[in-house]
């Protein structure tokens, strides 16, 4: 393997400790090179040297530092806030984080601050999210705060302009909310919830709905779309007004999500959520007759069983997003032996520092 150089100045004064992060030592060309070759080695591996994926030229978008626009600092017993470091149970404390959006980089340090001040032993994690609308924090607690821990939290929030919530176990509390948590596409806004799923930066959610928009203009035939694995719906909301959407999803939250954004944009004409467990009951081809196109993001194990429908199909045009390039190869192999061919393959580095890539792919048939 190619060796690679290291930079002689540091990005980020914790990269020797803090386990959050690979890669930083290595100067930028190399880092995007190491990515592009350990991603390309285990795709022709998977792919059993598969001549449709050799032929296929990756494209990459890199997104860079200071993008995710969500990550979880763990708090240990000393009111300590940071990330553990590597292969350990030892937290190491941070002031900033070099890949986080500077919205959220810049609430760390009052965050830390606040927190030495508070109750030891109470708070395990602390999730803070930027959405288009503000950024909001969400606090792990092991029990119920009393009435003046709230009190000081409110104050905390708005002195920083945050929304705010407490989650114990799987019970999420508000404790301040002067804002909605939106995403905002240009003719309209979209409500969320705490416990959302969302994509792990701004820009790499543009370039995957690009990539979709795209390909819908430039196969205007496309009438009909089911929206597989749908989340809170960003992709059917992105691309309603190019084709009526039927947003398929396993969590009824999501799906009441969805048909309540619907509503209130007055899209309910073009976007339809249904509740589906879609890994144990997979649309079938008979379901899925209807579609010109299927756009699937499944979770990091794969979604084998409805491929595998999809290839009984006559759908002939599918989008895939995929955080694993494991379980994409896997499906991906299926839907090639089946008649499909990769029109596009499009790596996104959305996790920088780390070893993950997404995956986009465009198949036709």
């Amino acid at each position: 393997m190619k060796s690679y150089q290291s930079r002689s100045e540091k990005r980020c004064n914790f990269s020797e400790k803090c386990g959050g992060c690979d890669f930083l030592d290595l100067t930028e060309d190399d880092y995007q090179n190491l990515k592009k070759e350990d991603l390309e080695k285990s795709l022709f591996q998977l792919f059993e040297n598969s001549s449709e994926v050799k032929a296929q030229a990756i494209k990459y978008c890199f997104i860079g530092p200071k993008s995710r626009r969500k990550i979880t600092l763990q708090i240990d017993s000393q009111n300590r806030l940071g990330f553990f470091a590597k292969k350990s149970n030892s937290l190491v404390e941070i002031d900033s984080c070099f890949i986080a959006e500077e919205k959220v980089s810049a609430l760390i340090l009052p965050l830390k601050k606040f927190i030495k001040s508070q109750e030891s032993n109470l708070f395990t994690q602390a999730s803070i999210t930027l959405f288009d609308s503000c950024v909001e924090l969400v606090l792990q607690a092991k029990r119920e705060l009393n009435f003046l821990q709230t009190q000081k939290f409110i104050t905390f929030a708005k002195e920083h302009n945050l929304n705010i919530s407490c989650q114990i176990k799987n019970q999420l509390t508000p404790i301040y909310l002067p804002h909605k948590n939106q995403i905002f596409y240009p003719d309209f806004k979209i409500d969320l919830s705490s416990e959302i799923f969302i994509q792990a930066t701004v820009k790499g959610l543009d370039k995957i709905i690009e990539i979709i928009r795209n390909f819908l203009v430039e196969n205007k035939t496309i009438k009909n779309v089911a929206d597989i694995y749908a989340g809170f719906g960003a992709y059917s909301f992105a691309i309603c007004d190019l084709a009526f959407v039927s947003a398929f999803e396993g969590s009824e939250s999501m799906v009441e999500l969805i048909n309540k954004n619907a509503a209130a944009n007055s899209l309910s004409h073009r976007i339809k959520a249904l509740e589906k467990d879609l890994f144990q009951d997979a649309l079938t081809k008979k379901e899925l007759e209807k579609f010109d196109l299927v756009i699937i993001n499944p979770p990091r194990n794969g979604a084998t069983p409805q491929i595998t429908e999809i290839t009984k199909s006559k759908v002939k045009n599918v989008i895939y997003v995929s955080c694993n390039p494991r379980t994409f190869a896997f499906d991906a192999k299926i839907l090639i032996d089946s008649g499909f061919k990769i029109k596009s393959l499009t790596a996104l580095d959305q996790f920088y520092a780390s070893k993950h890539l997404e995956l986009v792919a465009v198949f036709g048939r």
